[in-house]
């Protein structure tokens, strides 16, 4: 086994924002150069793809990734934003609230009976949704594709994204229910095999792997676009529909670990995957929140009480499924660390504050000596009299709402800030990464600068 995976996860801009952070540390403490992949889902795979579209991350140096990478992303983040930043969307969002107005409203003004105007809006309403509401995804990737990948008036293809990182981003089939990574040179779901990607346009790949259900339809891509060769010989499966039907890739695991956390499966499963790229260190980096305890509302309104109770229900499995996985992945990091084999890593986690881990390890001399005497370093390090500023910057960032929109300038710094910062210190502790000077807020604000 050899080099680094880092997995983002999703959280819309919030996750972008603070994955971002993250690698700025990595590449600032020269721990890019071990990377040999970084796998993403959803708000993560914004971030991924494009570091992947304008440089060499494993190559570059901290100031070439900071001005090519990390300042004109986090600019537009903060400043512009994604899927609503282009006129065309605008246009869109126009059209779509108007037209829905008109459909409900404009037939009870026309000359015909009230059952006939009724039957006009029931006819309308599903045309709408077909023809003007079912546009939305195929809108949101354009807006990918003008506002970040494209050059020189091109869209980028999957098949240009730098080599030396494999830039994997991942959705989830909902035929299968199960991932499918894309990747620079491929394509692969365990019961459909590994394919090609194509011309698929980063900016599709992008769009499925942030798919919100509810928020944009599916998105459906012909198998055979990618030559896919069909599941493992002797595991018994059939080859799946004809047709993927993909949504976000947070669905399966918005951790974003899968890819990492299951390579060694995967080698006995595709011949062509190489052990070479097999990580000994994973890097979690966790953007996602568990929703805050609410009292649940006494509902008792038909059909609006069941849906309440199925989004309460969402919310739970969520919780409990990315909990466990944490928890398990954690459990599996400490058992490779004591036994000097296995998958080594370390998580960051956006709800946490530079002082969580190192105040957890600082006394746990008997346990964990070299942690407790990294963790006493990094405390010190830390202005103790900053514990509670950075306990209410890792709260704000943590409840930030997953969203497309800008964050602002001084939003967006916080984030990028809060990860740098809490992935030095927590990397230092757990994996001896180097601790640097801690950066203050203005370092923060010139990436954000319009």
């Amino acid at each position: 086994m050899s080099g680094t995976s880092v997995a983002l996860s999703g959280g819309g801009h919030r996750a972008s924002l603070f994955g971002l952070g993250v690698l700025l540390y990595l590449a600032d403490a020269e721990k890019n150069g071990s990377v040999n992949s970084i796998s993403s889902v959803s708000g993560g795979s914004l971030t991924n793809a494009y570091i992947g579209q304008v440089l060499d991350y494993r190559g570059a140096s901290a100031a070439e990734f900071r001005e090519k990478a990390g300042r004109p992303l986090a600019s537009m983040i903060a400043n512009q934003g994604t899927f609503f930043a282009p006129v065309r969307t605008k246009i869109y969002v126009v059209v779509l609230v108007v037209s829905l107005l008109a459909i409900l409203i404009a037939p009870w003004f026309l000359p015909i009976e009230c059952c006939w105007s009724a039957l006009v809006v029931m006819a309308g309403v599903p045309l709408w949704i077909w023809l003007i509401y079912g546009l939305r995804g195929r809108v949101c990737a354009r807006a990918f594709r003008d506002m970040l990948f494209s050059q020189d008036g091109q869209p980028t293809l999957m098949s240009q994204l730098e080599s030396a990182v494999d830039h994997v981003i991942y959705s989830t089939d909902l035929r299968t229910s199960e991932p499918v990574f894309f990747c620079r040179s491929f394509v692969y779901g365990y019961r459909f095999g590994p394919g090609t990607p194509s011309d698929l346009q980063v900016a599709d790949a992008v769009q499925a792997s942030a798919c919100f259900p509810g928020g944009f339809p599916p998105v459906k891509m012909p198998a055979k676009r990618f030559g896919f060769q069909g599941p493992p010989k002797g595991s018994g499966l059939k080859a799946p529909a004809s047709r993927l039907v993909l949504v976000d890739g947070g669905v399966y695991d918005n951790m974003g670990d899968e890819w990492a956390r299951g390579y060694a499966a995967r080698l006995r499963q595709w011949d062509a995957l190489s052990p070479d790229r097999e990580p000994d260190t994973l890097i979690l980096v966790d953007s996602s929140v568990n929703p805050a305890w609410n009292p649940f509302p006494a509902v008792t309104i038909p059909v609006i009480s069941e849906v309440a109770s199925m989004l309460r229900d969402m919310d739970v499995l969520y919780t409990n499924t990315t909990t466990t996985r944490r928890q398990a992945l954690i459990e599996r990091f400490d058992r490779a660390q004591r036994s000097g084999s296995g998958l080594h890593g370390a998580l960051v986690q956006i709800s946490q504050s530079p002082f969580h881990v190192a105040s957890r390890f600082q006394d746990a001399d008997k346990e964990w000596p070299e942690r407790a005497a990294r963790a006493r370093a990094t405390i010190a390090r830390l202005d103790p009299q900053t514990e509670a500023e950075w306990a209410r910057i890792a709260h704000e960032n943590a409840t930030l709402p997953t969203t497309l929109n800008a964050l602002g300038q001084e939003t967006s710094a916080r984030l990028l800030r809060h990860g740098y910062v809490l992935a030095m210190c927590d990397l230092h502790v757990i994996l001896d990464y180097p601790l640097l000077d801690i950066p203050g807020p203005k370092a923060f604000d010139e990436l954000v600068a319009p």
